[in-house]
């Protein structure tokens, strides 16, 4: 039977066998069919000489769960994006929105404490995606419920009991693991910790947290707070994952790697990721923002850019001002300073973690310009618009994570070889993933029988090129296939392309 696309020439990397050569990859049905030297009968030939093909890049950690946040992922070379360190209320409903809308990337949830919390604590309604614009992304309840009373703080037995239910509901309904946002609830009790780590070990299902702390300074600092999960983890043997170590440990982070390099020397269930950029964001209102906070982590307020506005916050009253008003408004903090030799190195060392992951923590577009552009801007943000009209901003993360990630990491610094920034983007994530999500054994390798999502990518030209002041997507990436669809082709992406599969935890049963 002939092949659907043969693509030729290129150099084929597979992370999974340790293939490193110029090969053929044939596509039929949605799967890889073929990877040899002969040109097979194909309905179609691509020539990819002086061009890589990979497995399609996994991101474990992406809040732009919308058409365009997908859009401008597939640029970066992305298959599959999952909202897993959050996750999402109601899970089912949020799975039925996507598939029912359409998405380019394939797709999934975990199930979001935070949001469990919101709803037992301060009874915020855990409003259906399909029923309300704000809430068509998961992240838009974090967004919309920052000045709930309750659901930073402590909780009593019956209420934690509650909360374990609804969050063991979500994974029943198909979701991967727990999104565990620890450190905007940092007050949450020893108990709620060690009962969700029984639920995870119980299920089988991984823990995805943002640490509780990211204090510079003890107690309760960043490496206090990786101890802590690296504990729960142990005691427990329930699978922990410590997002973004790069950002929530700071400039701890080379500690924190080591704490974490000698639990997996142990046995200890626990893994982490990183992205290369220097700066965070997240809403204003977080706890960790708070000018206390800031000052424990050796911050300033104008280690803040406040997105809605553009403006580097310029004191500390003007910070409690925005986080009065505006607690759901997102914001970039800065981290590392590029420009200092010594953080330029730490950064860089985060990003060499052994067996870390790279992944984003895309975030959603918001508005960023003059009040005529706003609705065409607001409407465009999560919905099926292409290109996208003026007015949106991101954090450059959401749009060039994986193409800095070769460029910067790969090409410009040397700190990662070719195929293991690859693996990195690909099995890693596979990997950490395909025991709580089977679908994921069929994903980040390139093998005959594997998905047929793959990236085809210029590795001379490959770069990242938004900023920190405007939406740019990545450049290099030549072809983007999802389940054997080309999502970008020649470059160009197809906005009639919605390809995505839902990608669904090992728990999923009918309700």
């Amino acid at each position: 039977m002939a092949l659907d696309v043969l693509l030729t020439g290129g150099r084929v990397i597979d992370p999974e066998s340790g293939l490193d050569g110029v090969r053929n990859v044939g596509i039929r049905g949605g799967t890889v069919a073929y990877i040899g030297d002969d040109r097979a009968d194909a309905a179609r030939t691509i020539d990819v000489s002086g061009h890589v093909v990979a497995p399609g890049f996994i991101d474990m950690h992406s809040h732009a769960q919308t058409i365009s946040g997908h859009r401008l992922q597939a640029l970066d070379g992305v298959t599959t994006s999952l909202e897993l360190e959050g996750g999402a209320l109601p899970v089912a409903d949020h799975y039925e929105w996507a598939e029912s809308e359409g998405r380019p990337l394939n797709f999934g949830f975990s199930a979001g404490w935070v949001y469990s919390r919101m709803h037992v604590l301060d009874g915020a309604p855990a409003v259906r995606p399909q029923d309300d614009r704000e809430f068509r992304i998961p992240l838009g309840m974090f967004e919309q419920f920052q000045d709930g009373a309750r659901w930073r703080g402590p909780a009593d037995g019956r209420d934690i009991g509650r909360i374990l239910d609804l969050v063991e509901r979500q994974l029943r309904h198909g979701a991967i693991g727990i999104g565990m946002l620890a450190g905007y609830a940092p007050d949450f009790t020893a108990e709620e910790f060690g009962r969700l780590a029984d639920l995870a070990a119980e299920t089988t299902q991984p823990m995805f947290i943002h640490a509780r702390s990211m204090s510079a300074e003890p107690p309760g600092s960043a490496l206090d707070a990786a101890q802590e999960i690296i504990a729960e983890a142990e005691a427990h043997s329930a699978p922990m994952h410590l997002c973004h170590m790069n950002s929530t440990s700071g400039h701890l982070a080379d500690s924190v790697a080591e704490s974490l390099a000698a639990a997996r020397a142990r046995g200890v269930p626990v893994t982490t990721e990183a992205y290369p950029y220097a700066a965070g964001s997240t809403v204003i209102g977080a706890s960790f923002l708070a000018p206390d906070e800031l000052r424990r982590n050796r911050m300033t307020p104008s280690s803040i850019t406040y997105l809605p506005t553009g403006e580097r916050v310029a004191s500390e009253e003007r910070l409690v001002e925005i986080r009065a008003n505006d607690p759901g408004g997102l914001c970039v903090l800065e981290s590392f300073d590029l420009c200092d030799p010594a953080d330029k190195a730490m950064l860089l060392r985060a990003q060499t973690v052994p067996d870390a992951a790279i992944a984003s923590d895309a975030m959603p577009l918001t508005f960023f310009g003059t009040e005529s552009q706003r609705h065409a801007a607001e409407c465009a943000a999560t919905g099926d618009v292409w290109p996208l009209p003026p007015g949106l901003i991101a954090h450059p993360r959401s749009t060039g994570c994986f193409a800095r990630a070769l460029s910067w990491l790969v090409r410009d610094t040397g700190v990662l070889t070719l195929p293991e920034a690859i693996r990195r983007c690909t099995l890693i994530p596979a990997q950490i993933l395909e025991e709580a999500a089977p679908a994921m054994r069929a994903k980040g390798r390139l093998r005959v029988g594997a998905d047929a999502d793959l990236t085809v990518f210029d590795p001379a030209t490959v770069a990242a090129r938004g900023d920190y002041t405007s939406l740019r997507p990545s450049t290099g990436f030549r072809h983007v296939f999802v389940g054997g669809t080309p999502v970008v082709a020649d470059g160009e992406l197809d906005a009639a392309a919605f390809p995505g599969k839902a990608v669904r935890g090992a728990g999923a049963r009918a309700a």
